[in-house]
């Protein structure tokens, strides 16, 4: 009996993967109740928290607010070509705006935005694009920034989970300066 169960997991995984490798792994977030574009940055996270998944669109916007505390980018093509140049999102994972992220790609956005340098493998292999995804889902395991249970990389990423991811990040960025301090004017003392 147990051989037959056994037997008969691996061979619905089996399924399961050939579906997807024939399908594609593309997942489709579902469409906003309201249109987040209308929602100013600091609304647009607090409905993020609630989305049961993150399209690719709210993820690079969330990303833009983490990095500069605003977005102020017009369209999806202006956010990646924003975050293409900063080298926090790469033009071969062919990401559209209304599919779901993984928290493969949202572990590497946060990694980048952070500055966070990675292991050997991560420093090594995802440089290349081999594995840069898997290997910044651990890395952001390893700071501390996901937790212990987040779960896969090639996993899709809900709204409450990356929101508090960027939490998480924001923590870190301040701890590390990253955010450029405002520069105060000094009165002239008064004798």
């Amino acid at each position: 009996m147990w051989a037959f169960k056994s037997t008969t997991r691996y061979v619905t995984a089996g399924l399961v993967g050939a579906t997807l490798l024939v399908t594609g792994c593309t997942i489709t977030a579902p469409p906003p109740s309201i249109e987040p574009g209308t929602l100013d940055d600091v609304t647009f996270l607090s409905y993020l928290a609630d989305r049961p998944m993150v399209s690719v669109d709210e993820a690079y916007r969330a990303v833009l607010i983490l990095a500069d505390g605003q977005d102020d980018a017009q369209s999806f093509a202006e956010r990646q070509d924003k975050l293409v140049a900063r080298g926090v999102v790469r033009t071969a994972w062919g990401l559209k705006p209304s599919q779901a992220i993984d928290k493969g790609a949202v572990a590497y956005m946060v990694m980048r935005t952070c500055q966070v340098r990675g292991g050997l493998n991560c420093r090594a292999f995802g440089s290349w694009g081999l594995g840069d995804r898997r290997y910044a889902f651990r890395e952001l395991m390893y700071q501390e920034l996901l937790p212990g249970d987040a779960g896969t990389d090639y996993q899709v990423i809900s709204g409450g989970e990356f929101v508090g991811l960027l939490h998480k990040a924001d923590e870190h960025m301040q701890k590390a300066g990253l955010y450029a301090a405002a520069e105060a004017e000094m009165p002239e003392p008064t004798p």
